[in-house]
Parts: C-alpha cells; sequence; structure tokens
C-alpha cells in the first residue's frame, strides 16, 4: 500500500509574484501514473497564488505545458479569480479553470484557508461522457 503522510513533500513557496508563502503539500509527484497531480494548498490569512496561467508556448505562461486546472475548499474561504471573475468560496466549493484562462486564488479572510489542487493536461475527453441514445427507429403502417 502507497501511503503518503502530511508533511512528507511539503513546500513553502511563493507562487506567481502573490502575496506571501503558499504551504504545499505535492501528492505522490513521482509515484502516480494519474494524468492528473495532486496537491493541498495551505493559505494563512493574506497569502495568494498570484494571477497566471498554462498554456504551451505562451511566452507569458507559468508551464511550459498546457494544463487545466481544479481547485476545491476543504477548509476556509478563499477570493478565485478566474479571467474577469472574481468568487468567494467556502468549504466544499470548487472552481475549473481551463487551460490557457488566467487564475489566481487569495486568502483575505482572517482565518486560514486549505484547498485541493488538481490539474493535468487536457484529453479532450472525461471519462464519463454520456453519448446521446440513437433516435427511435419509427415503423410505417401500412
Amino acid at each position: 500500500m502507497l501511503i503518503q503522510r502530511r508533511g512528507e513533500e511539503h513546500h513553502d513557496w511563493a507562487l506567481y509574484r502573490g502575496e506571501g508563502r503558499v504551504g504545499i503539500e505535492w501528492y505522490f509527484r513521482e509515484q502516480s501514473a494519474l494524468p492528473t497531480s495532486i496537491m493541498l494548498y495551505h493559505l494563512e490569512p493574506g497569502t495568494s497564488e498570484g494571477e497566471h496561467h498554462h498554456l504551451e508556448g505562451d511566452p507569458d505562461s507559468c508551464s511550459v505545458e498546457t494544463q487545466h486546472e481544479l481547485y476545491l475548499v476543504v477548509s476556509g474561504e478563499v477570493v478565485m479569480t478566474v479571467g474577469d471573475e472574481s468568487a468567494t468560496l467556502g468549504p466544499g466549493d470548487a472552481v475549473y479553470v481551463p487551460e490557457g484562462v488566467r487564475h489566481g486564488v487569495r486568502n483575505e479572510s482572517d482565518a486560514p484557508a486549505e484547498l485541493v489542487l488538481l490539474f493535468g493536461e487536457p484529453t479532450g475527453q472525461t471519462p464519463y461522457t454520456v453519448q446521446a441514445a440513437p433516435a427511435p427507429t419509427t415503423i410505417a403502417k401500412d
């Protein structure tokens, strides 16, 4: 059984010109064959990730790969900006960020916040894509 305990791959990083340092747990970075990376973000009050985007070939991109991201708030409250829109998110709220869209998260509250961050290269499909049922066949009666 492969288990990673909190703190085994902990980082304190200043990200994308944001304020303060984001506490990051990076889960199974070297072991996972999933097409998604998983992190736990810890943001103290006043901390921000900084706005950024992920788009291969774009010199302003913060990564060399095109990536989609999903942020899921576990505890606390954060303000998420995606493109020109901002929203306050609390526990259980999530936001999906498609490739190439500027985005960032910040903690404007008085309490720490934690988020699960999933990111990876887009595949253009989901494992749960529902295909429409074929139209019923009409049989003509004489």
